[in-house]
This record gives structure tokens, sequence and C-alpha cells, in this order.
């Protein structure tokens, strides 16, 4: 199993003033091609905080975020987008999907942003719901 996204050492301090929030503290993690990984924990321990560090939506303090071997760091945002667009997939638990579409065209909305054919798009959109369960491709929009 070939590693997909990765950190080492990674530490997030926000400050406020004079005082220092240390949220993240030396994290390690490594995932693999195929593997899911649920991140919990209780309110306030740096869940979302991981998540944003790992997609690239922010920086960290010090440590290495890496995707698919490649340090994010020094990336600019179109760089980080196309990162994102490509090699991951975050389901938070408060779903983020646009209302006005289905789950399948939401499921879409990424190949498609990036101009790939509708027809292959849609194809495996339905491939990734089927392997979630089959119960979801036929899901009407939501309201």
């Amino acid at each position: 199993m070939s590693e997909v996204l990765a950190c080492r050492n990674l530490h997030k301090t926000f400050r406020e003033g004079a005082d220092a929030v240390h949220v993240l503290r030396g994290v390690r993690l490594e995932i693999g091609q195929g593997e899911i990984v649920a991140v919990v924990g209780a309110s306030g321990s740096g869940k979302s905080t991981l998540l944003h560090l790992l997609g690239g939506l922010d920086e960290p303090t010090s440590g290495e975020v890496s995707v698919m071997g490649r340090p994010t760091r020094g990336l600019s945002d179109a760089e980080r987008g196309e990162v994102r667009n490509r090699a991951l997939g975050f389901v938070y638990q408060f779903h983020h999907l646009l209302p006005e579409f289905t789950t399948l065209e939401n499921t879409m909305m990424p190949k498609l942003i990036r101009g790939d054919s509708q027809a292959s798009t849609e194809a495996a959109a339905r491939q990734i719901l089927e392997r979630v369960g089959p119960h979801i491709v036929r899901q009407v929009p939501m309201s």
C-alpha cells in the first residue's frame, strides 16, 4: 500500500495577543491508498485544524504535510487546490454538499471542475457511490 497522505511532527499554534494556544503538538500520521480514516475526538481537540492542515487549507506552525509524496509547504493556493481536487477527499461530520444538486451530481463536481468529460465523470461517480452503498446513487435531491 503506497502512502497518499502523511504528516510528520505537525504543530499548530494560534496566537491571541500574548497568549498562545497549542492545538496540535507533534502529530504524525500516514494514510495509505484506499484506506478510510475517521478523525474522532472531543470538541476542541483539534480535529478540524488537523483536517485543514492535511488538506492544505491552512499552514502548520511547524512540521510537514505531504500528499502523494510531495510536500505541500510552499505550494501556491492554485497548486494546493489542484492537489485537493486530484488526490484528497474529506467527508465532514456536517456534510457540505450543494443542496440544489443530487448526491450523484455532488460526487461528480470535482472531476467536472477539473474539466473531465461528463460521461467519464458520471461513470466514475457511480462507481464511487456504489462502493459506499447502492441506495446513494438513487437519492433524490436534498431539500
